[in-house]
């Protein structure tokens, strides 16, 4: 039985909400949102306008995102009286030829049943209904959501530096960690793609969501009209000021996520942001759910510090990502990879995928050494490019100033980046640490 989707505002001008008038048009030559994409394929995106209303429920209005595979909307939803508070979601539609939409409706569906009492569920977005809808061009998923304020990612843009709170950091922390356990210990399954961009932060106040539906009747989406005679309109996802900091964030985006049943199941292809890559995954060891425990370590620099953790990862002017420098930067902030991990890594490195997947310069690669342009190590385990190696600390990163606190982020860190994924803490664990509990002042 799906959720009832949440009623989110009364403040609405007009219901039912007008449909906003054309906005200005934009110069044909310009790429707009997904024509940026450099696998951009006009054919493959369903060719949506404000006002069309979908599976006779859904009525979308306003373009509030787009990726190389799928664009998302705002909508109102027609079911309910008439004197009912106007409800709005977002509304996914993937791309005509994206399977991954029903990978992620299927993740999304197991999450939202494993097990609802946990207070984690509440912590991961899951879809309210999906659907299918037929375009010119074939058959498109649509995903329906609660609607969110932002991505973390643009929601730290609001703060000094970018840098969010502590306080709020710790709460926030917390929070994904319930999160990130319920997702390991009852649902088995590993989000793989951690990044500030996948987790949004909820609308603290209705009156934001009514203030943004209301201004786009006085300043409607720019739109153009591409060679093929389809409308792509540009995106408007601006909420305006917060009015308080009461937003609660949520894991989302499961289209790459991956369910391991059995305590014996490994992941064994390439995934993560570069950035946050795991070094289990780099190396060919297999990877499990403390692969996402690395991730989120490595973001606690993105959070508290506002900057990233390794700076030393991309190489040449093409700018693309180069494993080696990204070990050499691990080695500097935590000391060489312990022997049972150099073991596993001679072990595994022969290991050839049963079918080849293509590199960053299109290389067709069979293995992880493929891929990734290895060998590492020799087989005495030592680092082949020793000379890459920075000079750089753990601590050296971090600008807390001495004190307890700094050292209670640290531990933190400590317990979440460690070469042995055996021997990382695990989610719950965490979310019990010190760093991340309330202070209690002083008399």
């Amino acid at each position: 039985m799906r959720p009832s989707i949440p009623r989110l505002s009364a403040l609405f001008r007009k219901k039912p909400f007008p449909i906003p008038s054309p906005g200005p048009s934009l110069p044909p030559s310009i790429p707009v949102d997904e024509e940026i994409s450099p696998v951009y394929n006009s054919k493959n995106f369903y060719p949506a306008k404000p006002g069309e209303v979908f599976a006779d429920r859904y009525q979308i209005l306003v373009k509030v995102g787009w990726g190389a595979s799928s664009t998302v909307w705002l909508a109102r939803e027609l079911q309910g009286h008439v004197d009912e508070p106007e409800s709005v979601v977002a509304l996914k539609i993937a791309n005509n030829n994206a399977s991954s939409a029903s990978h992620e409706r299927e993740i999304e569906e197991l999450i939202s049943t494993a097990d609802p009492s946990h207070r984690g569920c509440s912590v991961i977005r899951t879809l309210l209904d999906s659907f299918e809808v037929q375009g010119p061009e074939g058959c498109h998923s649509c995903l329906v959501y609660e609607t969110m304020r932002e991505s973390l990612s643009m929601y730290r843009r609001r703060f000094v530096d970018k840098q969010i709170p502590l306080p709020l950091v710790k709460m926030y922390l917390r929070v994904l960690l319930t999160g990130l356990d319920y997702l390991h210990k009852d649902c088995r399954i590993v989000h793989t793609d951690l990044k500030l961009d996948n987790i949004m932060v909820s609308i603290e106040d209705p009156a934001v969501l009514a203030d943004f539906m209301n201004s786009q009747l006085e300043n409607p989406m720019a739109f153009k009209t591409d060679s093929t005679g389809r409308s792509v309109y540009q995106s408007c996802s601006n909420f305006g000021p917060l009015k308080s900091l009461r937003s609660i964030p949520q894991l989302v985006d499961f289209d790459s996520a991956a369910r391991l049943e059995e305590d014996n199941d490994y992941g064994i292809l390439p995934i993560q942001p570069d950035h946050y890559r795991a070094p289990e995954v780099i190396l060919g060891n297999g990877w499990q759910m403390p692969a996402d425990i690395w991730n989120l370590g490595v973001l606690l620099w993105d959070m508290v510090e506002g900057k990233e953790l390794f700076r030393n990862r991309i190489h040449g002017q093409q700018g693309r990502y180069d494993a080696k420098l990204h070990i050499a930067e691990m080695i500097a902030l935590l000391g060489p990879p312990p022997p049972e991990v150099i073991q596993r890594y001679q072990y595994t490195r022969e290991y050839s995928w049963p079918e080849p997947i293509s590199g960053e310069d299109n290389r067709l690669c069979k293995s992880v050494e493929e891929f990734f342009c290895g060998p590492f190590f020799d087989s005495n385990g030592r680092f082949l490019y020793e000379d890459l190696i920075p000079d750089r600390k753990l601590g050296d990163t971090v600008s807390f100033p001495e004190g307890e606190e700094r050292e209670e982020f640290l531990d933190l860190a400590k317990g979440m980046l460690v070469w042995n994924p055996d021997t990382r803490k695990k989610a719950g664990e965490l979310a019990e640490h010190p760093f991340l509990q309330l202070k209690k002042k002083s008399a």
